[in-house]
């Protein structure tokens, strides 16, 4: 690691993973150490990053209602995913005892 990437801090996020805060080129970053399947990967500008629906799915147990309101209707309008698509990966066993995933159940059952 170059003195461009700076280690800060270790933490464990609301779904149980173990988290990594970084100090990156004046700008800090939170990197979340866990298996990913490869269906929850995309590739962005050349680099892997994990798709929208997992990136809500990740962040749900931590958002206020309006943050996930406004996260989730961001990418229902982009076409991004649909509720029915939603659905179908939260209902994945490795879903079943993640925060995350839990809170965007409610969320889309409420809406």
């Amino acid at each position: 690691m170059t003195d461009e990437w700076l280690s800060v801090g270790f933490g464990i996020d609301a779904n149980g993973c173990p988290t990594e805060d970084l100090d990156v080129a004046g700008g800090s970053i939170r990197v979340h150490h866990e298996d990913i399947p490869e269906s929850d990967i995309t590739t962005v500008d050349g680099i892997r990053v994990t798709t929208p629906l997992r990136t809500i799915i990740d962040l749900a147990a931590e958002l206020d209602e309006r943050e996930l309101d406004r996260m989730v209707q961001t990418c229902l309008d982009r076409r991004l995913f649909s509720v029915a698509e939603a659905f179908v990966r939260l209902d994945r066993p490795d879903m079943a005892s993640r925060l995350g995933a839990r809170t965007l159940r409610a969320y889309l059952r409420q809406r």
